[in-house]
């Protein structure tokens, strides 16, 4: 018998009432049926001892294809038990460990699995269905073994070393690789749909940030026209016009289907392109857009109490399919109240940009209590903790690159809209951490890990170098953001110009153009 709409509706609303409340903490996989362990050095040598294969899993509170797989996958018996009998399990979490986000992850749930001396065999993005995840987990299991038996077993590998590519910084430079990313953008612009590419369709806030940047330097409308495709397609694909707010992304270049998980720093972002956008075109659209997410992550994601923005809100398909009206009688999605400094920091300098921009003295004050929960529970003698976790009022993972440069850049930007001296000392005390600690003097750029220089943090942390200089004077900043610059060079001509470039590595390379353009740009 089919189900009439009336049978589905009620379905629906029902699946959103029976929610969990409106905190979560992260995926709960201590309570899992499959025996996790946290992902560490130990966990790999316990299973070169054991001679078992690693599943590694990487998810994420707010991400529902994560749910589901472990709930129609990894929780059913048969899963679990080959997983616990044949496999070390371990667990990261794509928020709290970006030092293992950022070497794995191309989508989530996201799974790789290892051999006993730490080798890929086999990784894959998405929910499998159980017999399908069983017969790869079979299969890898079944190689490793038989590998030993031959007795194939090898050291770890040693990690790849990244040869950097230095250019010249000079305006020759820049213009080349300016011409060639807008050149990219250009001819990957979705004049159909919207968007960049043909595949699924992300916001990209950054590229459109840049892009109304050259309108603004330049006065070509061909910047502003591509801004508007991709505008459109966002309103049209991922804008929730009930409680405003954007989800992550959509599938499909036709944005057939979002994910609806709500993250903060997108969130402001995004609120802070809109809002650009329609103080050049006056488009009401936009305005009304900007200030419903403004809206939105004052009333869901920001934190009145204590400052700074919570990460995200739990994505749920069937809450969000309903009317206005239904929702007021459903559960609200949960919302993960970690508090990750990177973000905190972009949502920081999109709330000081909308602040500016706008006048309006809340989202000023959002912004300096964010900065200010940042310098009081994030920063330390040895940089800034990666996240902050709400429930146990700690911060954790110190060391990252990332986490550093944002949060740099929002200090000193702080410092300067605020007119705060109190930042510019934070800012200036994680650039003395990461100048001492994250520069690698023999490249010229800053690492991650031993040999991985990310372009897009490099470019974040060259902006904040810049930003001190201006600030304060010192050479020394200046000095170093030039180097990081030039050592950069060939990684940003690569990121547009060879077989591997992509929409999502050219969104990484124009935070690094933004900085060459202080340096050595000419419009």
């Amino acid at each position: 018998m089919k189900a009439t709409p009336v049978i589905l509706l009620a379905l629906a609303v029902g699946a959103a009432l029976l929610l969990p409340g409106p905190e979560t903490w992260g995926y709960t996989h201590h309570a899992s049926k499959v025996r996790f362990v946290e992902h560490s050095p130990e966990a790999f040598e316990t299973a070169r001892r054991a001679r078992k294969p690693v599943f590694l899993l990487i998810s994420a509170g707010w991400c529902y294809w994560c749910k589901y797989f472990d709930r129609n996958t990894l929780e059913t018996d048969e899963v679990a038990t080959y997983l616990n009998r044949h496999y070390l399990s371990i667990f990261a979490d794509h928020d709290r460990r970006m030092d293992v986000t950022r070497k794995f992850v191309r989508g989530l749930p996201m799974i790789v699995l290892f051999d006993p001396d730490g080798r890929v065999r086999q990784s894959f993005a998405g929910a499998l269905k159980k017999e399908d995840f069983l017969s790869v987990l079979r299969r890898v299991e079944g190689e490793v073994r038989a590998d030993w038996a031959k007795g194939q077993s090898q050291a770890p590998p040693a990690a790849m070393e990244m040869t950097l590519r230095p250019l010249p910084v000079a305006p020759e430079t820049f213009q080349q690789l300016r011409r060639a990313t807008e050149g990219y953008l250009e001819e990957h612009l979705d004049t159909v749909h919207g968007g960049f590419g043909t595949g699924d369709k992300h916001p990209h806030a950054r590229i459109l940030t840049y892009l109304l940047e050259r309108h603004e330097a330049t006065g070509d409308r061909r910047y502003l026209a591509m801004v508007e495709r991709g505008l459109a397609g966002i309103l049209r694909g991922i804008y929730d016009p009930v409680e405003g707010g954007f989800f992550h992304y959509a599938e499909g270049r036709e944005w057939r289907r979002p994910h609806y998980e709500k993250l903060a720093h997108l969130n402001a972002s995004l609120a802070a392109v809109f809002d650009k956008a329609y103080r050049v075109t006056q488009n009401p659209r936009y305005k009304e857009a900007a200030e419903a997410t403004i809206s939105y992550l004052l009333r869901t994601l920001y934190d009145a109490e204590a400052g700074g923005f919570y990460g995200s809100q739990t994505a749920d398909p069937a809450y969000y399919r309903l009317s206005a009206r239904e929702r007021r009688a459903a559960r609200k999605p949960p919302v993960n109240r970690d508090k990750v400094t990177a973000w905190n920091a972009e949502a920081a300098l999109a709330f000081l940009a909308l602040s500016q921009s706008s006048g309006r003295r809340d989202v000023a004050e959002a912004a300096g209590r964010t900065l200010e929960f940042m310098r009081r529970s994030c920063l330390t003698d040895k940089g800034v903790f990666h996240f902050y976790e709400s429930k146990t009022g700690r911060g954790y993972l110190l060391g990252q690159l990332e986490a550093n440069a944002w949060a740099a850049l929002a200090f000193v930007e702080g410092s300067r809209v605020l007119r705060a001296d109190v930042y510019r000392e934070a800012g200036e005390r994680v650039l003395a951490y990461a100048l001492v600690e994250l520069f690698d003097a023999g490249a010229g750029a800053f690492a991650e890990e031993k040999n991985r220089y990310p372009l897009d943090a490099n470019g974040v942390m060259a902006l904040a170098l810049l930003s001190a200089h201006q600030l304060t004077g010192r050479s020394e900043y200046l000095d170093h953001a030039k180097r990081v610059l030039g050592a950069l060079g060939g990684e940003a001509r690569a990121a547009v110009g060879e077989d591997t470039a992509s929409v999502a590595r050219v969104e990484k390379s124009v935070l690094y153009l933004r900085a060459y353009a202080q340096v050595a740009g000419r419009p």
